[in-house]
């Protein structure tokens, strides 16, 4: 198993933008060239959906917090 390298944090918006261009990338070009990249591809997508998961869940927190109903989890 490879290790993961380390990328640049990237923006929420910049992580939508990926999974959109990783998702084009699924629809067009050449079949036998999306087949063999397909597992990088699921891969990679699979890390942006946890990473915007986590981005969604300190958005809520902070909501949340903003409205008085709760303190964030990183404040405990």
């Amino acid at each position: 198993m490879t290790p993961e390298t380390h990328q640049p944090e990237l923006s929420f918006t910049e992580m939508l933008a990926r999974l959109d261009e990783l998702a084009r990338g699924l629809r067009t070009g050449d079949l036998e060239d999306r087949l063999r990249r397909l597992p990088d591809t699921v891969a990679e997508a699979h890390r942006l959906k946890r990473r915007l998961v986590d981005h969604a869940v300190e958005i809520r927190e902070a909501v949340a917090c903003l409205r008085g109903n709760a303190r964030p989890a990183s404040a405990a």
